[in-house]
């Protein structure tokens, strides 16, 4: 299975990154159309936790994600919400804690186990950081949440160039079936596009194992949920 480019009329806008099954980035081009659709799903994602206009939301990232990122900050501040910015890096854990004391965080999306580990190295605990609000965690970071009784921890998940990611439900991680054809082989996630992109995919391999959940979720947002399996 291999990224097919095909020509498009949809030129980039700018161009982010993404793993391929193998673990390596590769370079992922995004064009204003797909940033749109992005926000509008986040936005599906976000109306399931029912969030106050003028929360504020901290965004964590790392500089080659960030096309990733933009849509869902789009979609926090189309919410009417204030997105706070910090790296997803142990480096940045320093300013993460001085958001979380200094702002009352309703979310926290993107949080990593380095940005986990840069707390505790502060010696901060991050069981109470993100204590009482939403947080949307990567592989590793989750693993670490989800078990603490005060965080409300949920999956942020990268499925090779597609994200995926929890709702108030938490009964998977849910991706975009408009922009998104993703089929389970062999207890891998396959990723196709749907719509015209600046780059264009083909069942590529995304290193990711799980299933497929289709039926409208219990938030009752229509889109295909990932189930991890081991």
């Amino acid at each position: 299975m291999t990224t097919t480019a095909l020509e498009s009329t949809v030129p980039p806008m700018l161009v982010g990154r993404y793993f391929d099954a193998d673990g390596k980035r590769q370079p992922l081009p995004f064009s204003a159309l797909e940033l749109e659709r992005g926000r509008r799903f986040m936005m599906r994602i976000l109306r399931s936790f029912h969030f106050h206009t003028g929360s504020n939301v901290l965004v964590t990232s790392i500089f080659d994600e960030s096309a990733q990122q933009l849509a869902a900050e789009r979609a926090i501040m189309a919410y009417g919400m204030v997105v706070v910015n910090a790296d997803a890096t142990p480096f940045d854990a320093n300013r993460v804690e001085s958001i979380a004391r200094r702002f009352k965080l309703a979310g926290a999306l993107g949080i990593s186990a380095d940005t986990l580990a840069g707390l505790r190295n502060l010696g901060f605990a991050p069981e109470k950081i993100f204590a009482d609000m939403v947080v949307w965690t990567r592989p590793g970071a989750y693993e670490q949440l989800i078990d603490q009784p005060d965080v409300n921890a949920h999956r942020w998940l990268e499925v090779g160039p597609a994200i995926a990611l929890e709702c108030s439900a938490r009964a998977g991680a849910h991706f975009d079936h408009f922009e998104w054809l993703l089929e389970a082989e062999g207890g891998e996630i396959l990723v196709t596009s749907r719509l015209e992109r600046a780059q264009a995919f083909s069942r590529v391999r995304s290193g990711v194992r799980g299933r497929i959940e289709h039926g409208t979720c219990a938030c009752g947002n229509p889109d295909p949920r990932i189930v991890l399996t081991a």
